[in-house]
């Protein structure tokens, strides 16, 4: 009798704020200016703060998977941070890195990212479509998506796990 009534939409968004806290904390990359992006340099992707095993958050209203994909939540990032020992990518003779949700479609070209300094993080658009549930990957690399290349570069990737939060 008496208890305190919480409307839906405000309970989902402060649920929404608790995960992203949650999973943000363990794991997260510091995105400390760098300076500019230039050739044969190492780097590093970052999906909201976090080099791998990073969440993102779809809002897409009813159960997720069968395939079904939505918008990304609004607030989340994609970065890159200079890397000084051996793993992530190299950027060859180039000097930026794209990034993008790689697509079960191939055909279907991504919305890209292009990172010209490390350390600045920017806003995943919020017409980028991903699977309302699953994992699935984020490209970076120092070529545009699917662009001829020229040798010496090497791409890396940042697994994701998709989250719905429209359940």
């Amino acid at each position: 009798m008496g208890g305190l009534v919480v409307p839906r939409r405000l309970r989902n968004i402060c649920v929404r704020g608790l995960l992203a806290a949650a999973f943000l904390a363990g794991g997260a990359a510091p995105l400390a200016a760098g300076g500019e992006i230039g050739p044969s340099q190492r780097f590093r992707g970052v999906v909201n703060g976090r080099l791998r095993n990073a969440v993102v958050f779809v809002a897409c209203p009813g159960p997720g998977g069968d395939g079904r994909v939505g918008p990304v939540v609004a607030g989340q990032t994609l970065g890159v941070i200079r890397a000084f020992s051996g793993g992530g990518g190299y950027t060859g003779p180039m000097s930026q890195v794209y990034a993008w949700f790689v697509p079960a479609d191939p055909e279907a070209p991504p919305e890209q990212l292009l990172f010209t300094r490390y350390g600045v993080a920017q806003a995943i658009p919020d017409t980028v479509s991903v699977p309302c549930a699953g994992t699935g990957q984020v490209e970076f690399s120092s070529c545009p998506y699917l662009a001829p290349c020229v040798a010496g570069w090497i791409l890396t990737y940042v697994t994701v796990q998709f989250v719905n939060v429209a359940v």
